[in-house]
């Protein structure tokens, strides 16, 4: 016997269902907000730098510092005295007389002097305090720009994980009808029903969480740039691309980190003035000197000059030696500073180096083995589902396969720009 002929509807709409379902592709959003700002990292940077309260703040203290050296090493003011010599009392009481004729009256301009090379010192000391807080507003920038492109890697990333998400869920959908239509045609079962429903309300909650995700990383992104917490960024961005290996010279990058790192600069920028400080220190065996010149008044009459000149003499050997002694423990202290934070340096680079060179394997076996198989298992799935071959069961694990693989291949483009910023941010420059 003969089994019954299809049903038309069945012929037709079964295969349109599948043919729906294999050819479903990522729908991405292509929302469009005014003032949306973020087509690339590269304008979120340029805005970062200008607008970010830290890097306004550490400007402005740069300032201050190249100010201050401006001014370091000048001279002090110069003093005027004016003395009343030869004063009389006026007897027999301890009061001077109320005249001052007969006295001598001195008006006197004098200037201090500080022993050679001490001014320069004190200017050199400035100047590499203020090179200090150049440096240091450079290092902020470094921080802040790595922090950035983070959280643009986290929003790229969710924004990614809510298209594949959504797309998933249409695609539940459309099974969720075949499904109804075998049930309906006698072909399936309840269950199946059953179960793309409550699919499609699992993939719904992992929706809401990803929308959850990308509002944190959004958030993120609008403080760094100091802007509403709520400003619509743009959502059809691009990640930024990976150099290839060829590129990253795991050498080149060390050496990078150890001369270029701006914590390294500013280290060197305060072994400068730590040295200067000693030799300052040292020099304050030498005396400083304070000239002076005047005018004499005696009878009523101008009729004579002064010339002065005194120096200290520098007997307090202890207090000397201190600030000698001082001055060179900082210096040996700034220098072995440097140099644990060099080996420091070296070590990150490297980890950061090849957790970037694994995940780069990892996506090449996922985006070239892994997710190309997923695709064909759960289209394999499908057709059978359509043709009574297998389960319902079969089609949602191939599509949950197929989603895994999907979100295991964000996660690692997702680390390899973690890592990416990591590296830029120990050499202290872009890639």
């Amino acid at each position: 016997m003969k089994p019954a002929p299809m049903p038309i509807a069945r012929r037709i709409a079964t295969p349109l269902v599948l043919m729906a379902l294999l050819l479903s592709t990522d729908a991405r959003s292509q929302e469009a907000h005014p003032g949306a700002i973020g087509r690339n990292i590269d304008e979120l940077i340029a805005i970062a730098r200008s607008m970010n309260p830290e890097i306004q703040v550490m400007a402005l203290e740069a300032d201050a510092a190249t100010a201050k050296a401006a001014g370091a090493g000048s001279l002090a003011d110069p003093k005027i005295q004016f003395a009343v010599e030869d004063w009389r009392r006026d007897f027999p009481s301890y009061a001077p007389a109320g005249s001052t004729a007969y006295t001598t009256k001195k008006l006197r301009l004098t200037q201090e002097l500080p022993f050679w090379g001490k001014r320069d010192l004190k200017r050199e000391i400035a100047e590499a305090g203020a090179k200090k807080a150049a440096i240091l507003k450079r290092a902020v920038e470094n921080d802040l720009m790595a922090k950035l492109k983070v959280a643009y890697a986290e929003y790229h990333q969710a924004h990614q994980a809510i298209d594949l998400a959504k797309n998933l869920r249409g695609r539940m959908e459309i099974l969720s009808r075949l499904a109804g239509l075998r049930y309906a045609q006698g072909l399936g079962r309840q269950q199946d029903v059953t179960r793309a429903e409550v699919e499609k309300a699992m993939i719904d909650a992992e929706i809401a969480r990803m929308e959850a995700e990308r509002q944190k990383a959004r958030v993120r992104v609008n403080r760094l740039l100091s802007r509403e917490l709520s400003a619509p960024l743009v959502e059809t961005l691009s990640a930024r691309p990976i150099p290839p290996k060829a590129a990253l010279d795991l050498p080149v990058l060390v050496d990078r980190a150890q001369t270029g790192n701006p914590e390294q600069l500013a280290q060197d920028a305060i072994i400068e003035g730590a040295d200067r400080t000693v030799s300052l220190a040292e020099k304050g065996w030498y005396p400083d000197f304070e000239v002076g010149v005047g005018t004499v008044r005696k009878e009523g009459r101008w009729d004579s000059y002064e010339a002065m000149v005194s120096l200290n003499i520098p007997l307090q050997w202890g207090l000397r030696n201190a600030e000698i002694g001082e001055a060179k423990a900082m210096a040996a202290a700034a220098r072995q500073k440097r140099k644990a934070r060099e080996n420091e340096l070296g070590g990150e680079v490297q980890e950061a180096y090849f957790a970037l060179e694994s995940a780069r394997r990892i996506e090449t076996l996922l985006r070239e083995n892994s997710l190309p198989q997923a695709e064909i298992g759960f289209q394999a799935a499908a057709k059978s589902y359509e043709l009574g071959r297998t389960e319902f069961l079969d089609v949602l694990m191939a599509e949950q396969q197929l989603w895994k693989t999907q979100i295991e291949l964000l996660r690692v483009h997702l680390d390899q720009q973690m890592r990416l910023a990591e590296i830029e941010k120990l050499i202290g420059s872009e890639l």
